[in-house]
């Protein structure tokens, strides 16, 4: 199989979009202008081996995406978490890849349906697992296919998913573990540091009062990381801030705070485009490092590191998708997201057993909120015990009804469903209806919830346009990457 590639250079820094002809042996693939590139493979992410081999297929600690060519065969790599896809599909006889939603709709001409409002819950799917996910995006026409964690292998005919390779050893004891991501924490930073890289890679990591961003700072500095990011306050009343930046001084390392909220936030459809919510959506004021950025954070730790909660042995099964909403996104900014308990994420059972072992129980705080490797890797980086891990506090926006939150968005938003002749409430009634919603399900969560009784449908659900702004991201995507396409053309016929 041969690699051809072609710059678009007015795309997003690191998306890429693959296309074969069935009977042909090129592999086209149309990238954007910090996508590494190489005879055999082209990859947009770091991985915990020497870069300059290329072999990122070989591994599982790979974040970000890649096309590595072997022989007759093209080895699509996804990222090594839950929270990146490689999406594919097959259209007249010629297959399509891409790290990117939007992107291939563009390159196939495919639309998403205005008539089917179940593309956020296909999406949060992934919650169940790998298995119990539904892979599949419908369109106006072919099927599109979504692939996590795993790999694709493709002979130009057909496409089989296939496991990573498990590089983890076992893991018998807390220091095993321990110096597992040490050294992989050392790894990754060299192959980001790499002088055979054409883009530079700086670092950055969440940090918070919380156990599991305050681990992933604590590690990153084995990479080489010196700065870090944080919400200042937490979406609670109550809960008080959630800021990490006492705990970074006591690390050594930068941290810049940020707001829970904001008026704007900067290429919002991006985040709409992933999931179809806004959880995540304030991580887009991060001043990411250019020109690409590293990002470690601590996402997944409830699943690996909570004492108490552990109510189910897949260790893909998650309670929210919220760090999913950023795959889009990152492409635009150049950010690869590096989430730290993802790292030998399939020995949980190992780490279960550490968590529960003798050797652990001076870490014990014996309440819910309870994570005794996480808070053991803290204080043995010199951080108090009362100065984190104390409270379970949430920065997230998630909210029951969704719409766009910036003006440029809202109005784009509105344009859309006139178009589409889908009725579009009018902004004082959104916001009316955003007041209520957060009301109701505050109201909820402290009440109803803890007695285990469900919660029933909400008129603001039955709004149709409520379920379409899943849609309207990646339309309104997509047409940027066409015109990206287009703009590329004109120029190539200009200058012929």
């Amino acid at each position: 199989m041969i690699l051809k590639t072609k710059l678009i250079e007015s795309w997003p820094k690191l998306t890429w979009v693959a296309k074969l002809e069935v009977g042909s042996e090129e592999l086209f693939v149309l990238h954007g202008p910090k996508v590494e590139i190489q005879p055999k493979w082209i990859v947009e992410g770091v991985w915990a081996e020497d870069y300059s081999k290329g072999n990122f297929d070989q591994t599982d600690l790979i974040f970000g995406s890649g096309i590595r060519v072997r022989q007759d065969k093209a080895v699509f790599v996804s990222s090594g978490s839950v929270f990146d896809r490689i999406l594919y599909c097959e259209k007249n006889q010629i297959w399509y890849f891409s790290n990117s939603l939007p992107a291939l709709l563009a390159l196939t001409g495919l639309h998403l349906r205005t008539d089917y409002l179940s593309y956020s819950k296909d999406v949060r799917s992934i919650t169940k697992g790998l298995k119990e996910r539904n892979e599949n995006i419908v369109t106006d026409g072919e099927t599109i296919v979504s692939v996590f964690y795993n790999n694709l292998i493709f002979d130009g005919q057909s496409v089989l998913e296939t496991d990573k390779p498990d590089t983890a050893p076992d893991f018998d004891c807390y220091n095993d573990y321990k110096d597992f991501i040490e050294y992989s924490s050392k790894q990754l930073g060299n192959n980001a540091s790499s002088s055979s890289r054409k883009h530079q890679i700086k670092m950055l990591s969440s940090i918070s009062s919380g156990y599991d961003s305050s681990v992933a700072a604590v590690i990153s500095r084995y990479a080489g990381c010196e700065d870090t990011v944080t919400i200042k306050d937490s979406s609670s009343f109550w809960r008080g801030s959630d800021s990490g930046k006492e705990i970074a001084t006591v690390l050594g390392m930068t941290c810049k705070e940020y707001p829970l909220s904001s008026d704007s936030y900067p290429l919002e459809e991006a985040i709409w485009a992933a999931e179809g919510r806004p959880g995540i959506m304030n991580w887009t004021q991060f001043e990411y490092l250019e020109p690409l950025c590293l990002f470690f954070t601590g996402c997944h730790g409830e699943k690996l590191w909570d004492r108490v909660n552990h109510d189910h042995p897949d260790p893909f099964v998650r309670r929210d998708t919220s760090s999913l909403g950023f795959c889009e996104f990152r492409l635009f900014k150049g950010v690869f997201q590096c989430p730290l308990p993802f790292w030998g994420v399939r020995h949980s059972k190992e780490l279960r057993k550490i968590t529960e072992s003798k050797e652990m129980e001076p870490w014990y705080m014996n309440k819910d909120y309870d994570k005794p490797i996480a808070r053991r890797i803290v204080e043995e980086a010199g951080v108090e015990r009362n100065k984190f891990g104390m409270l379970n506090k949430n920065t997230s926006l998630e909210k029951t009804f969704w719409w766009p939150l910036s003006e440029a968005s809202k109005k784009s938003f509105a344009e859309y469903l006139l178009k589409e002749n889908v009725f579009s409430p009018s902004i004082p009634l959104v916001k009316f209806l955003g007041i209520i919603s957060y009301v109701d399900a505050l109201i909820y969560k402290n009440t109803f919830k803890k007695l285990s009784i469900p919660k029933g449908s909400r008129p603001w659900q039955k709004i149709t346009a409520n379920h379409l702004i899943f849609q309207w991201a990646n339309h309104a995507l997509r047409e940027k990457y066409k015109i990206g396409l287009y703009q590329e053309l004109n120029m190539e016929c200009s200058n012929s």
